[in-house]
């Protein structure tokens, strides 16, 4: 049979093939004594199959992306590198957000496999989307790696996703020299954060987070599902103020608002992490994120340019798309 239209007669014959093969899983050779057929026509009725649409074979691949959308938002935006998770239209539990959330942070894991070479330095924020990045399973060892806390830890309750906790999971992962930030992440007054930064060793762990090659980031948002917020930094008044002065969202602590500017807070002076400026000369700055939540942050933290790498998912990625057309209405006559 060539790549002609088949017959009837020669469409049912490539069922029956199909079926022996795929529905009943017998090898060719067995199909071949079976039929009296050579095993080389075997195997080209087997192709003649899935060409004509006899035979389909779906795969439900966990990674799959959306090219229309990456290419949209790096224009619009002005990132360098945009992923975005296919979702579709799923009914079962592979809908769900925190599964989303984890085939997210495994496509991360996917990307820095493949674009952090080796003898990188990784300076690496905290929280869920971030902690599923490292235990996703997705990464693998290089030589000469070094990773490095670059924002202070909050434990308590929220240990799950603390600082302290998932660099030494990255670490064991890459195989990597470990670097913790001991400190917290957020302080009682401004004078213990000065008298913290005289200590040599968050000194030298912080000079190191300077002079990272790659940052992988999540993005907060101002709402009680903030990492901040969870551990007991902000109150629902600190956010109602927040969000009065035009706060949408945040990088390591570092506030911004939808138009990228930063937001000085009260925060600013008790927070111990990397600042916006240093985080800005990172040349890889990666930020993980997931679900319509994060639409407003997402965009808020790519002009802000504390990130040029964004992996997020398709509804994420619609509603970001949804906003920006909207400001793009308003401002057209």
């Amino acid at each position: 049979m060539n790549d002609a239209t088949p017959t009837n007669e020669e469409l049912l014959q490539l069922a029956e093939i199909g079926w022996m093969y795929y529905g009943e899983e017998r090898t060719q050779e067995q199909i071949a004594k079976e039929t009296g057929l050579s095993r080389p026509t075997i195997s080209r009725m087997l192709r003649d199959a899935r060409l004509h649409g006899v035979v389909e074979i779906r795969v439900h691949y966990p990674f799959q992306t959306v090219p229309r959308m990456e290419a949209e938002l790096r224009t619009l935006l002005g990132l360098k590198e945009v992923k975005v998770l296919a979702i579709g239209d799923q009914s079962d539990e592979r809908g769900q957000q925190s599964d989303v959330s984890q085939r997210v942070g495994a496509l991360a894991g996917r990307y820095l496999r493949k674009h952090v070479q080796d003898h990188t330095t990784i300076g690496l924020g905290w929280g869920s989307m971030v902690q599923h990045v490292v235990s996703s399973g997705q990464l693998s060892q290089k030589r000469g790696m070094t990773v490095v806390q670059i924002q202070g830890s909050i434990g308590g309750a929220t240990q799950d996703i603390d600082g302290a906790r998932i660099i030494t999971s990255l670490g064991r992962a890459l195989g990597a020299r470990v670097f913790l930030l001991s400190a917290p992440m957020v302080v009682a007054d401004p004078a213990v954060r000065t008298g913290l930064l005289r200590d040599e060793h968050i000194r030298n762990t912080l000079e190191i987070g300077r002079r990272a090659d790659t940052l992988v980031v999540g993005v907060g948002a101002v709402s009680p599902q903030s990492g901040l917020y969870r551990a007991g930094y902000l109150n629902d008044a600190d956010l109602a103020f927040m969000r009065a002065e035009g706060a949408v969202g945040d990088i390591c602590g570092s506030y911004f608002e939808l138009s990228g500017a930063l937001c000085r807070t009260e925060l600013n002076d008790r927070i111990i992490a990397l600042d916006a400026d240093v985080m800005r000369k990172v040349p890889n700055r990666v930020a993980v994120s997931s679900g319509v939540a994060k639409a407003l942050p997402n965009i808020g933290a790519a002009r802000s340019g504390l990130i040029n790498t964004l992996i997020t998912d398709e509804e994420a990625a619609t509603e970001m798309l949804a906003l920006l057309k909207q400001e793009t209405a308003v401002v057209t006559p």
